[in-house]
């Protein structure tokens, strides 16, 4: 009996996605766990595994948006199987890219391959063609490096990697409006388009307001000092999400979403930690972080970044947290003023860790210190609570170990 190859929901907020590629050709049989396509939503892109065994009959071009649940192919048993399959659904234009790496090669029950393009059309694969569809690339320009020159999904991958050349600019400017050509159009689609969704909605929907501190950071720098001589390193994000956590403890009114007219404050502290991996802004969330030890937070930190940079986040690993953590000291930023993830009502702002002169007792001394800077939608946490709560958070970071 055929297999369903149906869209699984990735995450609790997913309804729909893009089909972005058949990693296998019509007819080849691919084995259980298998990746079989590619899925892509606003925030992530999810190698779908195979659900069983058999010969691929896929439905659904790439490049097609589909909904949770639906049946986008059929896995056949063998190839009569196959062939009622095809007549009963027959594909729509789904001719599906080439077997990937790793997968074996269409078996001997596969269908003939379909004609070559007609004379003069570009020779491409459907995938290569909805990527470059969806971000104006023109084929014509991109080489080919599938059989016979056709231009195969990576090629367009690596042609959107490369800058795009401006229009010339014309001798003498006859109008203003030639004063200004074009070096790159970036289409606001997948990632950017919910980074555009979330920071509109942010500064439409909030009163922020931002709070700045320092803390000294001569603890925090013996602490991963000490840790990493013991083998057992742990990263400045590591201890800022403890921080975070244990402050939430004390001040759960931070730890709080506006729903409709209410003020919903959550019993689970779940902290998110702002990341970007070349494609945009991730925000991947460490669950109840309030309940994990420092190591434990530092194994799921690394956890989620490796998944992050092999594209293997999901949308339940960045929905629903409570806070979030963006630091921008690696990139030399002091200071600066974060933007609140809704439906959150806060975030925190690390800057860079830099050797200041402080007085203190009537002595003048250098330290090491850093800036905290705390941005809350004000309609809910009052001035005096984010205070105190960025009071909290400075003291366990100048201590670390007042949050044993």
């Amino acid at each position: 009996m055929a297999i369903e190859i149906a869209v699984p929901k990735l995450g609790l907020t997913m309804e729909e996605a893009v089909l972005v590629a058949w990693k296998a050709a019509p007819g080849a049989r691919v084995r259980k766990d298998d990746i079989v396509l590619v899925l892509e939503t606003d925030k992530v892109t999810f190698e779908m595994p195979s659900p069983g065994e058999g010969l691929l009959h896929p439905l659904v071009p790439p490049g097609s948006r589909i909904a949770v649940g639906q049946v986008v192919g059929y896995l056949a048993a063998d190839a009569a199987e196959l062939a009622r399959l095809a007549a009963e659904h027959p594909a729509a234009a789904a001719a599906a890219e080439p077997a990937a790496a790793g997968l074996p090669a269409a078996a001997t029950e596969a269908p003939p391959a379909a004609p070559g393009p007609a004379p003069g059309r570009v020779k491409a694969s459907p995938a290569a063609r909805a990527i470059a569809r969806a971000h104006g690339i023109e084929l014509s320009g991109v080489s080919g490096s599938g059989p016979g020159g056709r231009i195969v999904r990576a090629d367009v991958l690596a042609a959107l990697e490369r800058p795009r050349p401006s229009a010339a600019a014309p001798a003498a400017p006859a109008a203003p409006a030639t004063l200004l050509t074009v070096l790159e159009d970036i289409p606001i689609t997948g990632v950017r388009r919910a980074i555009f969704r979330n920071m509109q909605a942010s500064l439409a929907t909030q009163a922020q307001i931002t709070l700045h501190t320092e803390a000294s950071a001569e603890a925090l720098l013996r602490l991963r000092q000490r840790r990493k001589e013991a083998g057992a390193p742990v990263s400045y994000n590591a201890v800022f999400v403890q921080a975070i956590a244990r402050a939430l403890r004390r001040h759960p009114r931070l730890n709080a979403s506006v729903e409709g007219d209410r003020i919903r404050v959550w019993r689970e502290i779940h902290v998110g930690v702002a990341m970007d991996f070349g494609g945009g802004l991730f925000v991947p969330k460490v669950r109840h972080a309030d309940a994990k030890t420092l190591a434990e937070i530092e194994d799921e930190l690394r956890r989620l970044t490796e998944a992050g940079r092999a594209g293997r986040l999901t949308l339940d690993e960045m929905s629903l947290g409570t806070f979030t953590l963006t630091n921008l000291g690696a990139w030399g930023v002091d200071r600066f003023t974060p933007i609140v993830n809704p439906p959150e009502s806060a975030i925190l702002g690390v800057g860079r860790i830099e050797e200041k002169a402080v007085a203190a007792g009537g002595e003048v001394r250098v330290e090491a210190r850093v800036a905290l800077s705390l941005t809350f939608d004000h309609r809910i946490i009052d001035g005096a609570a984010g205070a105190a709560f960025l009071q909290t958070v400075s003291r366990f970071v100048a201590e670390p170990a007042l949050m044993l």
